[in-house]
């Protein structure tokens, strides 16, 4: 059987039902290809943002609370020697930190440090980066309990009573910012300065680096400046 058409020569030709039923199954697999890329393209395209604003919020949020929950910082009890809330401190009997690490004092923790009793109070808080493991905070209250170390400063009894609450798991990388009032420029280090030969070894800024899927994002952490008291003369204690 065939299909006849028409040329120039008036001759008749045509296809065979073979073929023209095997260009139609053809002309179906390319159709059914092509729907199911369109449908993987939109799905791919629908679910990117999600992710992507999920992420965003994500490092948002880690900011905003550290800017937060360090801007409430306050000297410590019984510390007259310290002219900053935000200050570097090395965590009692924590061995797996070289270097000091950046410490404040709340009064009153957020809901994220949770302890046994319930909402901890009276909180010591230390910013602690680890390769692999992203960004944490150590703390310990006021009351539990404490022993006199050497020079009277009271420490836990045991290594195992330091909390370690994590923040970020997206966080790969940190650096402390030191401002050069001689070159006029900014120091960027991947730990903390202790030997500065001028200025603070606290930093001004600290800079946090999240990724996730290839996609990195940044934040910069401003460091709260020493609260002076109306008198000018000392760190006001709030």
């Amino acid at each position: 059987m065939k299909l006849y058409t028409s040329n120039r020569g008036g001759r008749k030709g045509g296809f065979t039902l073979v073929e023209v039923l095997l260009a139609l199954v053809l002309s179906g697999l390319l159709l059914v290809a092509a729907t199911s890329l369109l449908i993987t393209l939109s799905r791919a395209w629908a679910d990117r943002p999600a992710v992507r604003d999920a992420f965003d919020a994500h490092v948002d949020g880690v900011a905003r609370f550290l800017v937060t929950i360090m801007d409430k910082g306050t000297i410590p009890p019984k510390n007259n020697d310290a002219k900053s809330p935000i200050f570097l401190d090395q965590p009692v009997g924590f061995s797996d930190a070289d270097d000091p690490l950046i410490s404040f004092f709340v009064r009153e923790a957020p809901p994220l440090l949770v302890w046994p009793r319930g909402l901890a109070p009276r909180v010591h808080c230390y910013l602690y980066f680890e390769d692999g493991d992203g960004l944490s905070l150590l703390w310990y209250s006021d009351l539990q309990e404490m022993e006199q170390g050497e020079g009277g400063k009271f420490e836990l009894e045991d290594e195992d009573d330091l909390f370690k609450t994590p923040i970020s798991n997206l966080c790969v990388e940190i650096e402390y910012c030191y401002y050069d009032d001689e070159e006029e420029t900014w120091d960027k280090e991947n730990e903390i300065d202790e030997e500065r030969e001028e200025g603070d070894p606290l930093p001004d800024f600290i800079r946090l680096v999240f990724r996730l899927n290839s996609r990195d994002l940044e934040r910069i952490i401003t460091i709260p400046i020493a609260r002076i008291s109306p008198n000018g003369l000392s760190p006001e204690k709030r």
